[in-house]
């Protein structure tokens, strides 16, 4: 990210340097009316995040709702259903997660409950640096258990790569939120 400005400086002390190793003049150099140009100072790359609610679109790439089907040694099925994320994120920092789920079980051969949708909302704090974003769970708040995610931001996108256990299975998977002004 400080690379242009390294550069510009490199370039500035390159240009110093032939100016002191070239001849001298035989006859005085003109006086001219322009200025120098000045250099801008190195921006820092804008990610364009805006604040406010985001939705869930897609899990690993896939549609939501998303399901996850996991089996252990002794022929129990787990089943989790990922049905909805909305997470907002406000200026002063904090976050809002709400997610919307269904957990079932059933023995070999049994078939799987339709539990209804659970829901879960966690609060906290959030940080970003460029496009990397730092979610911190409140434990008194909803996060207790939770560890810290780290996700990506560009736009009107999220992406936050989350881990979730099935049984003994432990799994890692990306969600995609995409912002939407309809949501509070």
């Amino acid at each position: 990210m400080r690379r242009p400005l390294a550069t510009a400086m490199l370039m500035a002390l390159a240009t110093t340097a032939g100016a002191q190793q070239a001849p001298a003049p035989t006859t005085a150099p003109k006086a001219t009316t322009k200025a120098a140009p000045k250099t801008a100072p190195a921006a820092r790359p804008d990610t364009g995040l805006v604040m406010g609610s985001f939705m869930s679109q897609r899990i690993d790439g896939k549609p939501l709702p998303v399901t996850d089907l996991a089996a252990d040694d002794q022929g129990v099925q787990y089943v989790i259903e990922f049905a909805q994320l909305v997470l907002t994120l406000k200026p002063n920092g904090e976050f809002r997660a709400a997610l919307r789920y269904r957990q079932a079980l059933a023995g070999k051969g049994q078939k799987l409950s339709q539990e209804p949708l659970q829901k879960m909302t966690v609060f906290g704090t959030w940080s970003r640096e460029g496009q990397a974003l730092r979610f911190v769970p409140d434990p008194k708040r909803g996060g207790e258990g939770l560890r810290i995610l780290a996700g990506t931001a560009a736009g009107r996108t999220v992406n936050v790569p989350f881990d979730y256990q099935n049984g003994r299975v432990t799994k890692r998977s990306t969600v995609t939120l995409q912002y939407d002004p309809k949501i509070f």
